[in-house]
């Protein structure tokens, strides 16, 4: 009902001439059906009828021109008040051509000019000591600081409309702030030295060290704890064990610079403890949130920083900051023992992800070994067992690949189970699930484009974690104590799948994977490998099957000596070879072979192998026990595991790859030196 009031009010003339209208219209009308109404009546009808519709147009224009002319009035009322309280302020304000030419300025700025005369004709730059340019680049809520008159002041850039443009640029003093500049830096670093940083602290393998000796326990976690005290004593903090052999810690950053220049040197005291009959020593495992935010936001950061710590092996601090996360300890192997509880766990999750997907994609590093070939093969197993379509992206002129196919002749469920990326982008769908083996550095994967595309993934490695992914997998598996991806897969196996239903074709390039990464188990072996080995073995796989795959051919045994023949040693105990010219696909594991084989001379504590492939120098490293490779390349975006590591570098030659990795080993050296 209001709103048809209003409607009345507001349009009551227009209403009551178009119903005079309808009057005079019907009284015609009736004039002239009814008979014996005169005709000069009739006429008079008509002219009334023409008269009212006059009117009622003049009314509907009449209330249109003065609607126009009220708008305007109103305008030119608002533009006046506005103009006239700009003209009136204190705060200079000026208006300047698209040139910088200043032609119109208010009372402030008038009374401001130091010579008082008028700055017509003048540009901003002369003015303000700034063009407007460079005011028009500031943030809006920011603007820039200008020195006027003996003072200073924010300016901000207004654009307005003329013919050749321009711009209205307001100043608003900020004398007082630039005076208290030095003194809110001061207070900017006191808040920014006060900022909370959260850690938390984790024991890497006392409990593993001591599962067989108990008595040991409670004298090595009390030296443990009091170690720990002290070390966040020196912070003024507050460190609490929260779970056995978990901590949580709580400091000022001012003090974690100091910590970074002591080089985390509470990891070499806690090293000092030894445990049990082989007197071993204990690890630990710190992740630092160095970030902005709540305590919420914090202890996130340090979780995370302390999962890339542990999946990178362990005995090392994780420092995460807005930016980056850095790295520091991690000169030790990664210890041996380890559950078969996460196994289990992770075997189960991966199944429960399998069973929800339509099709399962699988796929490797590029450049694929034994390892991850048979690792891939191996997952591959589990989406058939339950019906799941699943194919495996690898290049199928690989000369790997084609072996291990070779290997696989007879297991008919393989046939058409190798794919390219091409295909596997084909086959990608919303519900597909994607499984990275043997790798998690994605600028390495064998197709960058279908992790892109998938919505699931999940990453089974057992190299070193290197960095934070940039879209989390839905499940992460990485285990640096294991030996090989083949060790990982066949444990996963032995949890889910019933023995028969693994054939010995399968077996074998499992064992394959295991015996490339081990060296024909004489690294990087422990009780869990053998245990895989045996698992294998119980199905059918011999080590006799797979010795084909490792023998070499004269072309590339003659390679090799290539790569024997142009060594240089480098700070007197590091080798580095390199193949003149442009490599092959196979010269990527002659590479790895040659630097294996220079180990073995005496007096060399690492190896480094050099190949040009596809335009990129790829680096093979090996280390005889002392020197952790895996931190030398991780330098040069590599990674891998404390005595076995790789590294490609695009866009540079030999000379230059040589140069950056003799920075980088002094760069570790000299740390070392250091510590």
């Amino acid at each position: 009902m209001k709103k048809i009031s209003r409607f009345l009010r507001k349009n009551r003339q227009a209403i009551l001439s178009t119903l005079l209208t309808v009057i005079v219209f019907t009284v015609y009308i009736m004039s002239v059906v009814v008979r014996g109404v005169p005709h000069p009546l009739r006429i008079g009808a008509v002219f009334m009828l023409v008269l009212i519709a006059g009117i009622v147009a003049i009314a509907l224009v009449e209330k249109k021109i003065n609607a126009k002319k009220g708008a305007v009035r109103d305008k030119q009322l608002l533009s006046r008040t506005m103009f006239e309280a700009i003209d009136t302020m204190t705060s200079p304000v000026l208006m300047c051509r698209a040139d910088g030419r200043i032609f119109w300025c208010n009372e402030g700025l008038r009374l401001a000019m130091p010579d008082g005369r008028k700055p017509y004709g003048r540009t901003v730059s002369d003015l303000l000591g700034t063009s407007q340019d460079n005011i028009k680049a500031a943030p809006d809520d920011d603007g820039i600081g200008v020195d006027f008159a003996g003072r200073y002041f924010i300016a901000k850039y207004t654009p307005i409309k003329f013919e050749h443009g321009g711009a209205l640029i307001t100043l608003t003093e900020s004398s007082e702030l630039k005076t208290m500049g030095d003194e809110l830096e001061l207070i900017h670093e006191r808040l920014e030295d006060a900022d909370p940083v959260v850690a938390y602290v984790f024991v890497d393998n006392l409990t593993e060290m001591v599962q067989y000796d108990s008595e040991s326990y409670r004298p090595a976690a009390a030296k443990i704890d009091e170690i720990l005290r002290e070390w966040a004593t020196e912070a003024k903090g507050v460190i609490k064990e929260f779970e056995r052999n978990r901590y949580l810690f709580v400091f000022e950053k001012k003090y974690l610079n100091e910590y970074i220049e002591k080089k985390f040197d509470v990891l070499d005291r806690i090293r000092d403890i030894r445990v049990g009959a082989e007197q071993l020593s204990v690890t630990v495992s710190v992740g630092i949130a160095a970030v902005y935010g709540g305590f919420a936001d914090k202890e996130k950061a340090a979780r995370a920083a302390l999962e890339m710590a542990l999946g990178r092996g362990g005995d090392q601090v994780a420092v995460k900051t807005d930016e980056t996360t850095e790295f520091y300890g991690g000169r030790t192997k990664a210890s041996r023992r380890r559950s078969s509880v996460r196994s289990r766990v992770v075997s189960n999750e991966l199944l429960m992800h399998i069973s929800r997907s339509s099709n399962v994609i699988i796929m490797g590093h590029r450049y694929p070994d034994y390892d991850s070939i048979a690792s891939c093969v191996g997952l591959a197993r589990i989406p058939r067992c339950g019906g799941v379509d699943v194919k495996i992206v690898a290049d199928a002129d690989d000369a790997n690949v084609a072996l291990c196919r070779e290997l696989l002749r007879g297991v008919h469920e393989f046939d058409d189970v190798f794919i390219t990326p091409d295909e596997g982008l084909d086959l990608m769908q919303t519900d597909t699930f994607v499984i990275m083996s043997d790798v998690n550095n994605m600028s390495i994967v064998a197709d960058t484009a279908i992790i892109g595309e998938a919505r699931r993934y999940a990453v089974i490695d057992h190299h070193r974690k290197q960095a934070e992914f940039a879209r989390e997998p839905v499940l992460e598996y990485i285990e640096p104590k294991a030996s090989s991806a083949s060790e990982l897969v066949s444990e996963m196996l032995e949890q889910v799948l019933p023995q028969e239903m693994l054939s010995v074709g399968e077996a074998n390039l499992l064992l394959a994977g295991i015996m490339l990464d081990t060296k024909q188990f004489t690294r990087m072996t422990g009780t869990r490998t053998y245990g895989a080995a045996l698992y294998l073995h119980d199905i059918g796989a011999e080590p006799q099957a797979v010795q084909e795959l490792f023998k070499t051919d004269l072309e590339e045994y003659q390679r090799e000596a290539q790569f024997r023949s142009n060594v240089v040693i480098y700070r007197h105990s590091m080798a580095i070879t390199i193949l003149d010219g442009d490599g092959e696909v196979s010269d990527k594991i002659t590479a790895s072979k040659a630097a294996e084989g220079l180990i073995g001379v005496k007096g060399v504590k690492a190896a480094f192998a050099i190949v040009t492939l596809d335009g990129s120098m790829h680096i093979s490293a090996r280390s005889g026990g002392e020197i952790n490779v895996q931190l030398i390349l991780e330098k040069l975006k590599g990674g891998g595991h404390f005595d076995t590591a790789g590294a490609q570098i695009a866009g540079v030659n030999a000379e230059e790859a040589v140069r950056m990795l003799k920075k980088s080993i002094d760069e570790y050296l000299d740390d070392a030196d250091d510590v």
